[in-house]
């Protein structure tokens, strides 16, 4: 007589699949977290091929699609005569930046070191209350110019020049008089913050010495992912008490306490799970109207009708 205690071959089998089932999905789920997390460095300039230059390296640390801003970090790192023999500037540099709340022009002064700053970029293009399908996008510049300091070389006065009529000047000789002292800018993007997926690229407006990219900000594919299995569990689970209370009216079924505390339960669990969403923003976007507002009201409702239901139904 066998033993009903001993574990049998085809449970053997059955728990050895349901684990390399599991474990697929783990090392799956591992491997689109790397994706999603790997630091990229896109190149937006390139000027290493000059001797004297300033290496940029944007990284992006923040996100907020309520008010429109995603702060960045901007590193600055010297190569050439642009340092002096000390270690620090060799002339005085102005930095322009775009900000939505600050300065846009940053100073930096004769021997002095190129300290990190942070700008504040406005996001457009998009609305919060889309989530989880919004898109949003900013945009950032950068430009150094070379000012004039101690060590600039000064002019010799030279005599006077006899007079030339207007017609005969080259018009590039005019030009090289308003030419602006630019530094060139080797500059590199960083950018990967949980739940986006992030994307730069060149911008289309570019002038001599002047950097710009275009950034598009989405949410990850697992953000995507998991606000859709949220969205079917709740209809599932709304779906599943409606027939539960249906048996309980149609049917006759006797109502039970254990039913009313479930269904009670899950008015409340629902507002948790809704809030475990990554990065979801107060009530009221998209992902609220297709599933929460839904599956509190149903909820709600069968709660309130088995809860009669049994008051009012007599006992037989």
């Amino acid at each position: 007589m066998s033993n009903p205690d001993r574990i049998s071959v085809k449970e053997l089998v059955a728990a050895a699949i349901i684990l390399l089932v599991i474990g697929t999905g783990v090392f799956f789920s591992l491997g689109v977290f790397a994706g999603e997390s790997l630091q990229k460095e896109v190149v937006i300039a390139d000027a290493s091929d000059q001797d004297n230059y300033i290496e940029v390296f944007v990284k992006l640390l923040t996100i907020d699609p309520i008010k429109g801003d995603a702060t960045v970090r901007i590193e600055l790192e010297p190569h050439g005569n642009v340092l002096d023999e000390d270690g620090g500037l060799a002339d005085p540099l102005r930095f322009y930046i775009p900000s939505a709340n600050g300065k846009t022009e940053i100073e930096f002064k004769e021997g002095q070191s190129l300290t990190p700053v942070e700008a504040v970029l406005a996001m457009y293009g998009g609305n919060a209350a889309d989530y989880p399908l919004d898109n949003h996008k900013a945009a950032f510049y950068v430009l150094m110019e070379k000012l004039e300091g101690k060590n600039a070389a000064k002019k010799p006065v030279a005599e006077p020049a006899p007079e030339v009529p207007a017609a005969t000047v080259s018009p590039d000789v005019k030009a090289s008089e308003d030419d602006l002292p630019i530094v060139p800018l080797d500059v590199s993007f960083f950018g990967s913050i949980p739940g986006y997926s992030i994307t730069v690229a060149k911008g289309k407006d570019v002038e001599d010495g002047l950097v710009s990219a275009e950034i598009d900000i989405t949410r990850s594919g697992t953000v995507k992912a998991f606000s859709l299995f949220v969205a079917v569990l709740m209809w599932g689970l709304s779906i599943a008490v409606l027939f539960l209370v249906l048996s309980v009216v149609i049917r006759g079924r006797k109502p039970e306490l254990a039913m009313l505390s479930f269904m009670a339960a899950l008015l409340f669990a629902y507002y948790a799970v809704r809030n475990s969403q990554p990065n979801v923003p107060p009530i009221g976007v998209f992902s609220d109207f297709v599933s929460f507002f839904w599956a509190e009201t149903l909820v709600g409702l069968c709660l309130l009708l088995t809860i009669f239901t049994w008051v009012f139904r007599s006992a037989k």
